[in-house]
């Protein structure tokens, strides 16, 4: 992973964690599916950034979907 990634990764994690409390349920929900997504691509290393973005944009197009039921 190059070093730019690596504090991307980082700022994106810290922003998350400055946060109130109640986003902790997101936060599961959005590693938990990066963590799945990591494994289906065979636990390749070096995209953690890009597993961690797709979760996040997953997980709020299904929180946006159920809000517009």
């Amino acid at each position: 992973m190059k070093r730019t990634k690596k504090k991307q990764l980082r700022e994106c994690l810290s922003a998350y964690l400055a946060q109130p409390l109640r986003l902790l349920p997101l936060l599961e929900q959005i590693r938990q599916r990066a963590n799945q997504i990591y494994l289906a691509r065979g636990r390749a290393a070096g995209r953690e950034l890009d597993d961690w973005l797709q979760a996040e944009r997953e997980i709020k197009a299904g929180r946006d979907a159920s809000i517009n039921v």
